[in-house]
């Protein structure tokens, strides 16, 4: 390891039970990417992983936001699919973050109170969100306010960090090693309350809205929407495979995906719902085949085949869908504004 890195256990945390979050600071890019591609071959649950990255550019509010849509939309390209609550974000005075996972989380305010409070968890956890927001959120899970100052001024000078939320302390030597065999140049250990981590991975289910209020602004996010043709784990949806038509009867071309989320008004959360089908047509045995989003309101699944209720070239003219890329709320809001349906995320009752 290099004589530079640093790596001490600040020993801060909540009385009772304890959880430990491990960073590594890395000051060149690729190390941060190549360490990530390692941590998703590992297999270690992406919830777990937490990633806070600033952008270099500079300029206005219109342009940072045009930047951190662009962030999301390549997502550090390797692991862009992987991550969990993948965000963007304006912080005042600070320019555009790209955040992922448990801290990403925090310090977007992600929306999942009951009470409808957006960002409850950041403000009751780390105080008033503003410039010092990334400073607070550290410091809520664990670190020492000396060190998260320091974690957060590396940051700024656009250092990335990558954290694991580590539930096994067996490992906790495992990936020391892991982040110094990687180049990490500061490596940092603080222990953190189960019950704040539990809250946070529970809010990563329901991903930051775009939005202008507060202080921090949430300029694009990734929904997680989860893929019922190829599940991680549950049944296949049987709309999978179909041939879909147009509302005339024309074949458009057949499911090659559907997307879906937790109903937040189950009160489970555990009440799956469809919000889109990915049609798939042309090419030759497989190759060159386009895929187009439709979302599920203009689609009846109960039919075979499956009918939209759209024109055959509308369809086949509607914002693509490449399965290796983050499927972000910018790409929602085109497909929504495509067809000219409502956001189903929106609960103000915005078109």
């Amino acid at each position: 390891m290099d004589a530079g890195v640093a790596a001490r256990a600040t020993g801060h945390g909540a009385a009772g039970s304890l959880a430990r979050t491990l960073v590594g600071l890395f000051d060149d890019r690729i190390d941060a990417e190549l360490a990530l591609a390692a941590l998703r071959k590992s297999e270690r649950p992406a919830d777990q992983i937490s990633v806070v990255v600033r952008d270099r550019e500079n300029g206005d509010e219109a342009e940072r936001t045009d930047v951190a849509r662009a962030l999301v939309a390549s997502a550090l390209d390797a692991v862009g699919g992987w991550l969990q609550g993948l965000a963007a974000l304006i912080v005042p005075e600070r320019g555009t973050f790209l955040v992922a996972g448990p801290i990403g989380a925090a310090l977007a305010g992600i929306k999942g109170d009951p009470s409808g409070q957006r960002g409850a968890l950041a403000v009751t956890a780390t105080g008033n969100l503003d410039s010092t927001a990334l400073c607070n959120t550290l410091h809520g899970f664990g670190f020492t306010a000396d060190e998260a100052s320091y974690l957060d001024s590396r940051l700024n000078a656009g250092s990335t960090l990558i954290a694991v939320s580590l539930d096994d302390p067996k490992t906790l030597g495992e990936m020391r090693r892991f982040f110094a065999e990687h180049n990490a140049v500061h490596i940092g250990l603080a222990q953190t309350d189960e019950g704040h981590v539990a809250r946070v991975r529970a809010l990563m289910a329901a991903p930051p809205e775009r939005s202008s209020e507060g202080d921090v602004l949430v300029a694009d996010a990734v929904a997680p929407l989860r893929r019922l043709c190829h599940p991680l784990d549950g049944d296949r949806a049987p709309a999978c495979g179909r041939m879909v038509i147009d509302e005339d009867g024309n074949e458009i071309g057949a499911v090659a995906e559907v997307l879906a989320d937790n109903d937040p008004g189950s009160g489970s959360g555990d009440a799956t719902v469809v919000r889109y089908l990915v049609v798939a047509y042309g090419g030759v045995l497989g190759i060159g085949r386009h895929h187009v989003v439709v979302p599920i309101e203009l689609a009846d699944v109960s039919v075979v085949p499956v009918r939209v209720v759209a024109d055959k070239e509308l369809v086949r003219h509607a914002p693509s869908f490449d399965a290796d890329d983050p499927f972000s709320r910018r790409e929602e809001d085109a497909v929504c504004a495509y067809y000219g349906v409502r956001r189903y995320w929106l609960t103000n009752g915005e078109a």
